[in-house]
């Protein structure tokens, strides 16, 4: 019995130095193992949740939206064009990636859209008709407009054998992915290589390679995500300087642990790297993140001397990214959708533009240990440029004026499934120390309890001895019926 408790005094002391140890080992190791879990879960490779998902990516909400040219028969200088917003046009985007090649830190692909039409959000449907400026005959023309005088008219000639005006009213289905057939398209396609089909994204939906093949850094550090080429090159030929750089994420990795700086965006759609600033601390479904925003993402050099350089030719005021240089020739402007944070000699040149900083700002959320991307909203406006060209008959009286075709907003949202996820990665520090320091303080409370035991059984152990040295020794008990001579009975 005395040897039980003894065994049950030294276990308990020893529990609590040992939940001591441990608790104070957990505390100083605890962030190392916090990042280990980190990187272990957001680990690029095949069979990893990480790669299925930038494999196949979950369907994106893609909504476009056409401007309708409701006075197009009246174009000239002294009237402004003016546009009716009509929209939107659900499609659901599901990217996927082709021909992946893996080399030592960085993989090798190309990418395909696959888009399928949603007619459910609202009454729009792809049979809608929107009047809008004829691009082939815009490009064709703008194409000549430094030719000299015979060149000019022999083109003049040709367009004006084919279309009557500047402007075409097709189906909404037409000018996006079905395509629609155009006289002029159909001549080129005879003598030259050109499709045989207009449509803003005709031959586009899932077509694999359309964009160029990309090179991704993959290894989970301060690079993660990283593109470091495009189509085998670091910098691209399209500007003037710093503004040809190729560099920062494609839009679907970051690296972890986000500053409160910036982001850099990489887009073949947007011939340019595109500068995300931080703004704010958000919360997100409960899940704390940045949140940055590209709202000076096409100036032109007005609100950031850096960026003059990507002038080509003519520079154009801030608000309007010229991208003729990477479209074939032609006049094609980027914008926010109805010239949001743009000059205003955009929106007064024009009838119909409500920019709205909700609706049209681009910005993005993100989980900043993780450098997960909980929610995008990426709106981008294609515009085209018209201005007169001498000796071309259609348009040598009309007015230069940057015309709102579409645009088109891609947004992402945070599942709840992974918010949950999230909660518990940023609150697992939180949790970690108050139980780790429970722990600690556990072991503190049973290490003194068995130490208080032990003292208390050693001062007990300790009287008993004292009271054995001075008992009192009673003497021995003899029966009556024996007889002992040495005593005298009375």
């Amino acid at each position: 019995m005395q040897s039980r408790k003894q065994c049950c005094q030294i276990c308990l002391l020893f529990s609590g130095i040992v939940l001591i140890c441990i608790g104070a080992s957990i505390i100083i190791f605890f962030e190392p193992v916090y990042e280990f879990v980190i990187n272990y879960n957001l680990k690029f490779a095949p069979g990893k949740p990480a790669y299925d998902n930038w494999l196949r990516s979950p369907p994106v909400q893609t909504d476009y939206y056409f401007f309708n040219w409701t006075n197009a028969g009246n174009i000239n200088a002294s009237v402004k064009p003016e546009f009716s917003e009509t929209g939107p046009y659900r499609f659901y985007e599901i990217k996927g990636k082709a021909n992946v090649t893996w080399n030592e830190n960085f993989v090798e692909y190309a990418t395909t859209t696959t888009a399928f039409f949603d007619g459910k959000p609202s009454d729009r449907n792809l049979s809608d008709v929107i009047t809008t400026i004829n691009p082939v005959a815009l490009s064709i023309s703008y194409s000549t407009r430094f030719q000299n005088f015979w060149a000019k008219k022999l083109v003049s000639f040709g367009l004006s054998s084919k279309i009557q005006n500047i402007s075409i009213t097709k189906s909404v289905g037409e000018l996006l992915y079905d395509g629609y057939d155009d006289p002029i398209l159909g001549l080129l396609s005879k003598i030259m290589s050109a499709p045989k089909k207009g449509g803003f994204m005709f031959g586009r939906n899932g077509t694999a390679g359309l964009d160029g093949t990309y090179a991704m850094y993959y290894k989970n550090d301060e690079k993660f995500g990283t593109i470091l080429r495009w189509n085998g090159e670091s910098h691209m030929d399209y500007y003037k300087g710093n503004c040809n750089y190729i560099g920062g994420s494609a839009g679907e990795f970051l690296p972890l642990n986000r500053r409160r700086d910036r982001i850099l965006l990489y887009s073949s759609d947007l011939c340019k790297t595109l500068v995300l600033n931080y703004v704010e601390d958000v919360t997100v479904k409960g899940v704390k993140g940045f949140k940055y925003s590209a709202e000076y993402g096409f100036d032109n050099g007005t609100e950031y001397p850096e960026n003059s350089c990507f002038c080509t030719g003519e520079c154009m005021p801030t608000g309007v990214f010229n991208v003729s240089s990477c479209r074939l020739g032609s006049p094609t402007m980027l914008s926010f959708p109805h010239f949001f944070n743009a000059d205003p000699i955009y929106r007064d040149s024009v009838k119909g533009m409500r920019p709205n900083k909700t609706l049209h700002e681009f910005y993005m959320i993100v989980e900043p240990k993780a450098g997960i991307i909980m929610e995008v909203q990426a709106p981008m406006q294609v515009n085209m440029l018209l201005q007169p060209v001498s000796n071309i008959r259609l348009f040598q009286k009309v007015p230069k004026i940057v015309m709102p075709i579409f645009y088109v907003v891609h947004t992402a949202h945070l599942s709840d499934e992974i918010a949950e996820g999230l909660r518990f990665l940023q609150n697992l520090p939180d949790y970690g120390v108050y139980f780790l320091y429970s722990e600690v303080i556990l072991g503190c409370i049973i290490s003194a309890i068995g130490v208080c035991w032990i003292v208390l059984r050693h001062k007990s152990g300790g009287w008993s001895k004292k009271n054995k040295t001075t008992s009192i020794i009673l003497p021995e008990q003899v029966p009556l019926n024996e007889k002992n001579t040495g005593i005298g009975w009375r």
